[in-house]
């Protein structure tokens, strides 16, 4: 018998340990939101607004209630009322329209307010958002996009050098977080060149991962370490997701970061 382990005892799952929320627990975590979106009221907010997976009906026990207060102040703020944790994201309107023209956020923004529940709006703020929100086309951003996609394709260069450097001096460590980066980074690049939007970062990498499918989603699941493949196997395959990405956004480079892509890709090959 294990140490410390009671005979015949078993450990609760990951799934028992936060399942999905009930009807009546989504309930009450929207009408602790309203409480709270009433204290903001007071401290000033001119609209709140309930966003994430309470909103949407998909939320887990332990997930948080994400608000969204409307008016000059920014930053955020973490709380605890009632049993859950509340984090308030303090912000204006002209900030949340920077963000519906700004490539980097403008695929979890605006999927953010097309499902937003209106707690407290008595000018319409909040309701303008959301309407804007839901007329996006990303033709508004495409010349954008491609800029960024560019841009960051070349910023990740120097870390998928990196990553090989580390490999060869056999710096273990080194070598993981720099696969880690380029595993995560790569996913959004491909996101906003194939103009995907996502609602939440949970499953972001799964489902990008099955948008793009083929060699594309095979050496993300080896550079994220789920496809069984050893610690080596892994690190080796985040250069690979770097030049199969770089291969999808080459329509979008300039001439210079086209040089600059493919001494990289020299050194990675």
């Amino acid at each position: 018998m294990a140490r410390g382990r009671i005979a015949g005892s078993r450990r609760p799952s990951w799934r028992s340990r936060n399942p999905p929320a009930t009807r009546a627990e989504i309930r009450r975590a929207r009408e602790a939101a309203q409480r709270v979106a009433s204290e903001l009221v007071a401290d000033g907010a001119r609209a709140v607004v309930l966003a994430g997976s309470w909103a949407r009906g998909d939320a887990h026990r332990a997930s948080d209630i994400d608000l969204w207060a409307i008016g000059r102040r920014t930053g955020t703020r973490v709380l605890s009322r009632e049993g859950f944790m509340v984090t308030v994201a303090f912000t204006s309107p002209a900030v949340e329209r920077r963000k519906f023209r700004d490539p980097p956020r403008v695929g979890g923004s605006v999927p953010g307010w097309r499902i937003v529940r209106l707690l407290h709006d008595p000018s319409g703020v909040a309701a303008r958002l959301r309407a804007e929100a839901r007329r996006f086309r990303w033709a508004a951003i495409g010349p954008a996009c491609d800029r960024w996609v560019a841009d960051e394709i070349v910023r990740w260069a120097e870390e998928a050098i990196k990553l090989v450097r580390a490999l060869a001096v056999g710096s273990r460590p080194t070598a993981a977080v720099q696969r880690n980066l380029l595993a995560d980074a790569l996913g959004f690049v491909m996101a906003i060149h194939r103009r995907e939007f996502w609602d939440s970062e949970n499953e972001f990498w799964e489902r990008i991962g099955r948008r793009v499918g083929g060699r594309w989603a095979r050496a993300q699941r080896a550079a994220l370490g789920v496809s069984g493949a050893g610690f080596e196997a892994s690190c080796r395959a985040a250069p690979r997701l770097y030049a199969l990405t770089a291969e999808a956004v080459a329509p979008c480079l300039t001439r210079e970061q086209r040089k600059i892509v493919d001494q990289t890709l020299q050194v990675i090959a």
